[in-house]
């Protein structure tokens, strides 16, 4: 199959790029910044710069660009972007997208979110045949909350109470590249990591990883999406799809 990738050179994208051409499929990808990747091409979603010469004789699409970091422009991108996306892909001829989301969205109110579920919204338009995949949130996400809220010195400081099912991009990977192969299937069962932690456990693990002193305080955050996140939105237990725990994430970063 030839597919595109979309953000295939984010923490996501490198792994799904990585699994498609090592199965023997085409893997072309589609950034902001291509430079130094093998069959990439250098687009913007907010604008569609590059995107007729990325879908070009693709038959199938791994979406997985977002405005993870650049919050301001998240409609431009997740949403005006998705549908541009789309539409120039059913111009295109192209017979799938698999579009990949996040577990827990619309019952969380955060603004990141909102506009990650009116993404799907476009998605689920069907302008080209679609399957969304759910997942929980990366190991590698986590280690960037804690990275934040460890800057003050001495301390660590995080809401204790907010729960995470946290998995493997890898293993998130693997999954999409098996879905594309397939026919368009709709929205699918969520994609979870192997445990449920609290977030006190998962900074306590992450500092003892580090070998870092700080002493570790709990941060209330009197705000919805903080209580939301502590009673457990974001979770799937019924979907433990995952096999690599956050211990194991951390121990082969950082080993002893």
């Amino acid at each position: 199959m030839n597919v595109l990738v979309t953000g295939g050179t984010g923490t996501l994208g490198r792994h799904v790029v990585r699994l498609l051409r090592s199965s023997g499929h085409r893997a072309r990808i589609l950034s902001r910044s291509p430079r130094g990747h093998v069959d990439a091409v250098q687009g913007d979603l907010a604008t569609g710069a590059g995107l007729i010469k990325a879908l070009a004789g693709m038959d199938a699409i791994i979406h997985a660009a977002s405005a993870t970091t650049q919050l301001t422009r998240g409609h431009a991108i997740d949403v005006v972007g998705t549908r541009r996306l789309l539409a120039m892909a059913r111009e295109e001829q192209v017979r799938h997208i698999v579009f990949v989301s996040i577990v827990g969205i619309d019952g969380v109110a955060y603004p990141y979110y909102k506009t990650k579920v009116a993404a799907e919204a476009v998605v689920e338009e069907n302008i080209v045949p679609w399957t969304i995949l759910r997942a929980t949130q990366f190991h590698t996400l986590m280690e960037t909350f804690l990275g934040i809220l460890s800057k003050p010195p001495m301390v660590a400081a995080v809401p204790f109470a907010w729960q995470y099912q946290p998995v493997d991009p890898s293993e998130v990977a693997a999954r999409l590249v098996e879905i594309v192969k397939q026919e368009p299937a709709g929205r699918l069962a969520d994609f979870g990591g192997p445990e449920v932690r609290d977030f006190k456990g998962i900074a306590e693990s992450w500092l003892k990883a580090r070998k870092l002193t700080r002493r570790l305080i709990n941060l209330p955050l009197p705000l919805k999406f903080s209580r939301q996140f502590a009673e457990g939105r974001l979770l799937c237990p019924d979907h433990k799809d995952g096999k690599i725990t956050f211990e194991q994430y951390l121990a082969g970063k950082y080993p002893a």
